[in-house]
């Protein structure tokens, strides 16, 4: 009889809450969809953290601005991701804490060394800061994306290759339903209409150029996955999911995301046909030499490019070059302009971290604003990881950055060089040649603060830390070594519960 109420009660109260759901809908009122999934979550959370973390980096394409779901809100972040990750983080640091637990291994690591470089002078810079609550944000959004993706990744990458394959088919379906949907709405606008990519991406993208880098950063690692698989179906099905996802990258008009993957293939040949550092360094000296004897001539050729932004791709591909009336170029050269000479002002300590948009307006000329500029300066960041950084935190922040670049680089394309598992090897070239591209794209635009691109970079260098520190071990000791980790680890619950 107590059954049979308690199984009425579930009943009714799922009907009712069906009913509500239905009538807020009509309203435009979303939020209530979003509570079978919190419950998901809030269940993994107490039981199962590793599921939760595939999870979350599933979700991480898929994220919205809260305020699409609750307009008016005088803050705003990434929903759903934002909370598990800050969920995740606090775990994290009860869990290190209580069990007085943290990678030995990591810590003798530079790339470890370069990312505590980078976040604690972001942390100094605080203090002197024009906006101190803005730039502790700035700080804790990088902090949890970096302790998540990057952390707790490195350290499941290290006990099972099987886990990063795991985290990458998570993040390449979620981005495969975006992708679908973007490609779907944009074909109803007109598939060659360049102005409908910009919004074709909406909601789960800010604007096509993040929304082309997630893709680029992807598509190294799904062409790796074609080389390594064994069995011809599944080559067949990645190398339609690759031309599907090129496809996307083409469509979304992101000449900055053209242009990475393009270095990146380069990168790939150089590496692939073994040419000597020395030699790029002689080739590098030449072309800044040429480029400098014949600077003149090539001002003259830029001038007179006027081939602005459009739906054809020629057109589109060759406005790329156009520094003389396209609004997009120019205004990314105001944007670098105006970090350059706030730099130049507070070369050590900055503005403050994240406070570029705030005070840039003053530092535009007349002359370099374009019909898309603000004398607000309301219009954004500095569109480059580099000089953002260069502006709101100063010259050690950016230096930072570029070290934890040329260590992942270094480290990992060395390590290529002394893996025997072909399979392993490939993968790494690939998850490199993903790191290339945002490496590249961060000259052009800033999106570490999005979990779009900050769980594939993040977690891309966790695998490539984690391969690095397990390789270097003698090979008697690797598995040795592996066990006695994933004991700790699974003894003391960190990760795998």
């Amino acid at each position: 009889m107590n059954q049979q109420k308690y199984n009425i009660g579930i009943i009714g109260v799922s009907v009712l809450f069906i009913l509500l759901n239905a009538v807020l809908t009509a309203k435009g009122i979303f939020l209530l969809n979003a509570l079978p999934a919190l419950l998901l979550i809030f269940i993994l959370l107490f039981f199962s953290l590793r599921q939760l973390f595939f999870l979350l980096v599933f979700l991480a394409p898929l994220s919205i601005p809260l305020y699409r779901l609750i307009p008016g809100l005088p803050f705003d972040f990434w929903f759903p991701t934002e909370p598990i990750i800050l969920s995740l983080l606090v775990i994290l640091i009860l869990k290190s804490l209580k069990e007085r637990y943290f990678d030995s291994q990591l810590i003798n690591h530079p790339v470890f060394w370069s990312i505590l470089l980078y976040l604690g002078w972001i942390f100094i810079c605080i203090v002197p800061s024009e906006m101190p609550l803005v730039s502790l944000k700035y700080l804790l959004v990088r902090v949890w994306f970096i302790s998540v993706f990057f952390y707790l990744g490195y350290i499941l990458f290290k006990l099972q290759i099987n886990y990063f394959k795991i985290f990458l088919w998570c993040f390449i379906l979620g981005l495969l339903v975006v992708v679908t949907i973007s490609l779907i709405k944009h074909i109803g606008l007109g598939i060659f209409n360049e102005k409908a990519a910009h919004g074709a991406c909406a909601p789960f993208f800010i604007d096509h150029t993040s929304y082309g880098a997630t893709i680029a950063i992807i598509l190294p690692v799904l062409v790796s996955l074609i080389v390594i698989s064994k069995k011809i179906s599944r080559k067949i099905f990645l190398s339609g999911l690759t031309l599907f996802f090129t496809i996307a990258l083409v469509f979304s008009y992101s000449r900055a995301a053209w242009l990475s993957v393009v270095v990146a293939i380069v990168v790939w040949l150089v590496w692939y046909l073994r040419i000597k550092f020395s030699l790029l360094i002689a080739g590098f000296i030449i072309v800044v030499s040429l480029l400098i004897s014949f600077q003149l001539e090539i001002g003259q050729w830029l001038s007179s490019n006027t081939t602005d932004s459009s739906g054809n791709l020629k057109e589109h591909l060759n406005s790329a070059l156009n520094v003389s009336t396209d609004a997009s170029n120019l205004e990314r050269i105001n944007r670098w302009s105006c970090a350059t000479r706030m730099f130049n002002e507070r070369p050590f300590f900055g503005w403050g971290p994240g406070t570029y948009m705030f005070y840039y307006a003053p530092f535009q000329r007349s002359y370099q604003k374009t019909i898309i500029s603000t004398n607000f300066g309301n219009g954004g960041n500095a569109h480059s990881e580099y000089l953002g950084l260069l502006a709101d935190s100063g010259i050690i922040a950016m230096l930072g950055y570029i070290l934890i670049l040329i260590f992942v680089f270094y480290r990992g394309f060395t390590l290529s060089r002394k893996i025997e598992d072909r399979s392993i090897r490939i993968l790494v070239i690939g998850v490199l040649l993903g790191i290339v591209t945002y490496a590249i794209h961060g000259f052009l635009n800033d999106f570490l603060d999005s979990d779009k691109i900050a769980a594939p970079f993040w977690g891309f260098i966790a695998f490539i830390v984690a391969m690095d520190v397990c390789y270097r071990k003698p090979k008697g000791s690797l598995e040795e070594f592996k066990a006695k980790d994933r004991d700790i680890i699974e003894k003391n619950n960190i990760v795998i519960p």
